[in-house]
């Protein structure tokens, strides 16, 4: 099993999305469009599209947030979000050129979203995911490494998402040690969750040459 490669891109949405709140104190109204509606209220739109995974319009709705506010980051990174599970559609088929397009869709997007949400730890989350992709590990396990740092107290479900990540990719990379201290963290987050059996597999296995790695330097 290559459990570095990403997951199912439902696992991703249902691991919750980050809402932004327009400041009550501005000195003037946010632009709006000519149906009379915000960049906020089109991103917001686009989360719900999202979560009910209508990815066309929800691809339409972050994309009139970004045209009412070039540097809406969260409407960035939603976006790229759009593109990843495009590619994830496509991703086994021979389709090369939309496997190229949306990949590459979801990059930009996503550079351009942590340009102007410096701490959004989906953004570098889904960063690392497209780098496990090309095979660029420990780029992958820097971004990770920045999500866990942005994370807040409740997102409990992103923690165990960045620590199952980080597990696979010290795994890919033979630190075990550090593969094995994600994995346990993982399991502490969400101890039913949907790979649980399988990590705890791994947790067993990891332990088990470990162990005979201390006995062989004896």
């Amino acid at each position: 099993m290559n459990l570095y490669l990403p997951q199912k891109s439902g696992v991703i949405v249902a691991i919750g999305l980050l809402v932004l709140i327009l400041s009550s104190c501005a000195s003037s109204p946010p632009p709006t469009d000519r149906s009379g509606f915000t960049a906020m209220e089109h991103y917001n739109f686009g989360l719900s599209y999202l979560d009910d995974n209508d990815l066309e319009r929800a691809e339409q709705s972050f994309l009139k947030a970004i045209e009412l506010n070039n540097k809406f980051g969260d409407a960035y990174i939603q976006l790229g979000m759009v593109y990843y599970i495009l590619y994830e559609k496509v991703a086994s088929s021979n389709n090369d050129e939309m496997i190229t397009k949306n990949y590459n869709l979801a990059y930009n997007c996503l550079q351009n979203g942590l340009k102007y949400s410096t701490r959004n730890p989906r953004g570098y989350t889904l960063s690392a995911r497209l780098q496990i992709i090309r095979g660029q590990i420990n780029n992958a396990i820097t971004n990770l490494l920045k999500a866990k740092d942005f994370t807040g107290p409740d997102e409990i479900e992103v923690d165990a998402l960045i620590s199952y990540e980080l597990g696979n990719c010290y795994l890919a990379i033979g630190r075990l040690p550090e593969a094995l201290e994600e994995y346990k963290g993982y399991l502490n987050l969400v101890p039913a969750g949907a790979q649980h059996d399988d990590i705890k597999q791994i947790v067993k296995e990891i332990e088990k040459q470990l162990d005979s790695q201390r006995k062989n330097n004896r």
